[in-house]
Parts: C-alpha cells; sequence; structure tokens
C-alpha cells in the first residue's frame, strides 16, 4: 500500500509539473502574440499565433491569428482562420458571432471581386494594356462589438468529470452573481464537464462547478484581459477554487522562493512563473546573482489569478577579472593593495564599488599598468592586461662608464700635460732646457689626449643622457572584454532530462582564437645587438659612439 501511494504521488508530481511546464509555453506564445499584435506587426503576430497552435491545439490561438491577419487586410487567410477555429471547437461560447464574422468577411471578398476596375493612366497612353483593379475596400473589424483577440482559460477540478457552467456579465450595471438567485445581467453561454479550456473575450465571467456526487457547489469569477491564459482548479472535497500565482520580474531567470524566506526548499520556479497554489497569506523572495533580493507578502483568495511584478535593482558592487601575460600581477585598487594574480592560476576576481577607479598593475621587469577603470553594477568586467618590458638601458650604462673613464682620462692628461708644461718652462727660465728634450713631444700628446678624453667623455655623456630617457617600446596597456553576469550558482545543477551529457570540447577555430589571443597578449623581449666598429652608430637600441663594440 505504501508503495502504491508512493507511486500515486510521483506520477501526480509529474503530471503537474507537466501541465505547469505546457501552460508556461502556451502563456508565451500568447504574450509574445499579443505584444506583437499590440505594435501593429499583425502579420508576425499570426504567424506567432499560429505557431502557438501547432505546439498546443487551442482554438484561441486561431481566432487570434484570424484577427490579426484580418487586421492586416488578408482576407483569405483570416477566413481560413476563423473557419478552423469553429471547426476546432463547434461549442465555443461565441460560435454564432464567428460565423456572421465569417459571412461577412466572405461578403466582403465576394464584393472586392465583382469591383469593376477602371484602366490605369499607363493603360490609357499605351491603347488596351489592360485594367488595373481597383484598391480593395478597407475590412471592418468591430463585427461583434469588439476587436480584441481572444484568452485561454484552462478549468480542472478534483476530481474531474465534474459538470461546469459558465456565465458571461453582459449588463454594466448588473449585481453580483449569487449561486441559485435570479441573475440579471449575466448570460449563461456553456456547459461542459472539466477538464475543459474556454476561448473567451475580454470581460466577466462567473465559473459554477455544480453539485457532484457528493461534493458541495464551488464558484468563482473572473477578469479576463485579452491574449491572456488563465488557470483554474476547483477542490471539490474542500468546495473552494485554488488560486493561480504568476511571478515575472525584469529579468527573466530569477529564482523564485515561495514561503521560503530561509531558502531551505528547492526553489519555486524561475521568472516568469505561475503555478496554482492555495488562497491564503503567501510571500515570496525572488533573487539572482547581481542583484538585490527582493520580498513580496500577499494575500490570495480562492480562485483569484494574480500577477506579481518584481523589479530588480542592480547591486552596487562589481568584480573586475584579472589576467595577464607576465608570471606574477601586483594589482592595486585606488592605491591600496588588492591581490595578486600568478600565471596558471585562474583569473582574479576583485570586488570593487560600482563607478571609476584607479587600477594600477605592477610585475617584475615590466612596465606598470596604471588607468582609471569603470567598474560595472553587478556584473564582472574581464580584463586582460599586456604589460611591455621595460625598456634596456645597457647601452646607456655603457656610454655613461665610458665618457667616464674618457672623461678621467682627459683630466689626468691634462694635469700630467700642466705639469710637463710647467716643468719644461722652469728649465727653459734657468737655461738648462736643450731641444732635443722629449718631455715637449709628451707634453703635447698628454694635451692633445687630455682635449680627446674631455671631446669624447662629453658625446657620450650627451648620448647616454639621451638614451636613459628615450623608449621607444609603447606603454602597458589592456583589454576589456563584454562584462558578464555573475556566476549563478544554482544554475550548476544539471537538467539532463534524461539525456546524456554532452562535454563541450574546443573547437579548433576556438583554439587558433586562443592562440591569437595569447600572442596578442605575449610580446617579444628586446634585444640589444652587438656590433664592432669605431664611430658614432644609431640603432634601435640607441645611439652612442662605439668603440670595439656595444654591451
Amino acid at each position: 500500500m505504501m508503495i502504491l501511494v508512493a507511486l500515486i504521488g510521483q506520477t501526480v508530481g509529474a503530471q503537474s509539473a507537466s501541465t505547469t511546464s505546457k501552460l508556461a509555453s502556451i502563456r508565451e506564445h500568447m504574450e509574445r502574440g499579443l505584444a506583437l499584435f499590440v505594435a501593429g506587426k499583425h502579420t508576425e503576430a499570426a504567424a506567432e499565433f499560429e505557431s502557438g497552435y501547432a505546439k498546443h491545439k487551442y482554438s484561441a490561438f486561431l481566432f487570434n491569428a484570424g484577427v490579426a491577419y484580418q487586421k492586416s487586410g488578408d482576407v483569405d487567410r483570416a477566413l481560413g482562420k476563423f473557419q478552423g477555429y469553429m471547426s476546432a471547437d463547434p461549442k465555443a461560447p461565441d460560435i454564432e458571432k464567428v460565423h456572421a464574422r465569417v459571412a461577412a468577411l466572405e461578403g466582403i471578398r465576394a464584393a472586392k471581386r465583382l469591383t469593376p476596375v477602371t484602366p490605369s493612366d499607363a493603360g490609357a497612353d499605351a491603347g488596351d494594356a489592360g485594367p488595373t483593379a481597383a484598391a480593395p475596400p478597407p475590412i471592418e473589424l468591430d463585427l461583434d462589438g469588439t476587436d480584441s483577440i481572444r484568452s485561454l482559460v484552462v478549468v480542472e477540478t478534483e476530481p474531474a468529470m465534474a459538470p461546469l457552467v459558465v456565465f458571461q456579465k453582459v449588463s454594466p450595471g448588473a449585481q453580483t452573481f449569487k449561486y441559485g438567485e435570479g441573475h440579471p445581467g449575466w448570460k449563461r453561454i456553456m456547459e461542459t464537464r472539466s477538464p475543459t479550456s474556454l476561448s473567451l473575450s475580454e470581460g466577466r465571467y462567473h465559473i459554477v462547478i455544480d453539485k457532484f456526487r457528493d461534493y458541495h457547489v464551488s464558484e468563482t469569477d473572473i477578469d479576463v484581459a485579452p491574449g491572456h491564459v488563465y488557470h483554474f482548479k476547483a477542490n471539490l472535497s474542500q468546495g473552494v477554487f485554488m488560486s493561480f500565482l504568476r511571478v515575472s520580474s525584469n529579468v527573466k531567470g530569477a529564482h523564485v522562493f515561495l514561503d521560503d524566506p530561509e531558502k531551505r526548499k528547492p526553489e519555486w520556479g524561475t521568472t516568469p512563473y505561475g503555478e496554482l497554489v492555495p488562497a491564503g497569506t503567501h510571500e515570496v523572495l525572488v533573487e539572482i546573482p547581481g542583484f538585490q533580493p527582493v520580498q513580496h507578502k500577499f494575500e490570495l483568495t480562492n480562485g483569484e489569478q494574480k500577477e506579481v511584478e518584481v523589479s530588480l535593482s542592480r547591486v552596487g558592487y562589481g568584480f573586475l577579472r584579472i589576467d595577464g601575460d607576465a608570471a606574477v600581477l601586483k594589482v592595486r585598487i585606488d592605491d591600496k593593495a588588492a591581490g595578486v594574480w600568478r600565471s596558471g592560476e585562474p583569473p582574479l576576481d576583485l570586488r570593487a564599488t560600482a563607478g571609476q577607479h584607479n587600477v594600477t598593475v605592477t610585475a617584475e621587469g615590466r612596465k606598470d599598468f596604471e588607468q582609471l577603470i569603470r567598474v560595472p553594477a553587478g556584473k564582472v568586467l574581464p580584463i586582460h592586461l599586456k604589460l611591455i618590458p621595460r625598456f634596456p638601458r645597457g647601452t646607456a650604462w655603457t656610454q655613461a662608464i665610458i665618457g667616464a673613464v674618457a672623461g678621467g682620462a682627459g683630466v689626468y692628461l691634462g694635469l700630467e700635460s700642466e705639469d710637463l708644461k710647467e716643468a719644461l718652462e722652469k728649465d727653459g727660465a734657468n737655461g738648462i732646457l736643450t731641444a732635443d728634450d722629449d718631455r715637449v713631444l709628451k707634453g703635447q700628446l698628454f694635451a692633445a689626449g687630455a682635449d680627446a678624453g674631455f671631446v669624447l667623455g662629453g658625446v657620450l655623456a650627451v648620448l647616454s643622457t639621451y638614451n636613459f630617457i628615450r623608449d621607444p617600446l609603447p606603454e602597458s596597456s589592456h583589454k576589456a572584454d563584454k562584462s558578464v553576469e555573475f556566476e549563478d550558482p544554482l544554475n550548476r545543477r544539471p537538467h539532463t532530462g534524461g539525456k546524456a551529457v554532452s562535454v563541450h570540447r574546443p573547437r579548433h577555430r576556438d583554439l587558433m582564437a586562443r592562440r591569437r589571443d595569447q600572442a596578442w597578449r605575449k610580446p617579444r623581449e628586446p634585444e640589444e645587438r652587438g656590433s664592432f666598429q669605431l664611430g658614432p652608430r644609431a640603432s634601435g637600441s640607441g645611439a652612442g659612439f662605439f668603440v670595439g663594440g656595444s654591451f
């Protein structure tokens, strides 16, 4: 017995989930078609309604497609859809009005075919080039007092096969419907048994589940708006209709928790989502990463169809997701240490308040990166850093050292030359200086060497200063991808539906794109080419006066 109860419970739960999913699909087609219709895209609206009917054989889709085609001026297609509606639902509450609409459209079509034609100006000039048909007359839409499209109303009972009566309010001054009493201003439009689906126009209706077996009467009012889907279910043992709750938000896919603020149970659904729920006080929690959660408390009466619309706002912070082409990146945000990323690790996620921030990234041997970056609210901004190696200063240091040595040698030779000059002048004054004194030539050579040392030292000093300042390499930069939503932990759960889960493998194009991106991020190290020469030389790594080579 326990196994049987469990199996029945599983079957009922599966049927309920299937019904909810089916109604969600019906509602999606109906609302999308209505939106297109309201936007004046009548042909597209008709196609959407036809798509809904192809998946779900409810006559309301056919009627709405007919209205959309009629609005677009396509009489033939409109007639086809209305005739299909009458065939699919011969006991529809408005069947007589639809017959009248079809008869009127057929009259319009016949009149259009019999309309005399007038020759065009071009035809008159060309002789008898043929008549041109006159423009078709406008199609009268308001054949049944309204041009609104139909809504679908699904009524179920537990147990099924209960007698069901539907009344429509036809007089604006009609009193509230009371079962068992006279009800002037209300018109009985249908008698059937549950479960059933009704195609109803805009207005107020009253549904009565008559006495059935040992069950009492159940009844409820319903206000029908154009192009909607309504779901009613009566629990005959309690004598009341269940309420229908639908939660939608400005963010599709937000998680809805019903009467579970602590989130101890699985989510009730994701927006937009609707399902039958018992009447009473309820509370919904709507949340999704990147947005502020919203709680809403409300009361549901028996049979009420309630739509709760929630507006979610972005949180006031976001993340920078940082990686780069250096071995180790040290990141500072607004001059405060924020984190360290190392090559081979996942990108570094850094939280910051939404808005502009000064981001500084340093790496050993690379130029610093510093720039104002705007952190998006409630999103993640991936940043790929391209840090350029610092330009080598070996040439500048070589020039500076050689220049200093040359200058020092010039000073030394200059001092030696002055000493020899003083000694020669002293010996000349004393009359002991001879004409072949080798100190004369030696002093001249020392003086020339001093001058050469000063010139070479000065030239190398200028060149080394230039090469210390010069930097032909670009500055470090970054590449920002399109911001992405926060990761949603609830979406990690597998939804296989009994099918095998496929593993995504990168395609050849993906691998090539990844390699190109890595090539973009990995700059070449600048090289200094050696040379052996004497004299000034300019190259990509610097300029200077080289004696024997550069280092």
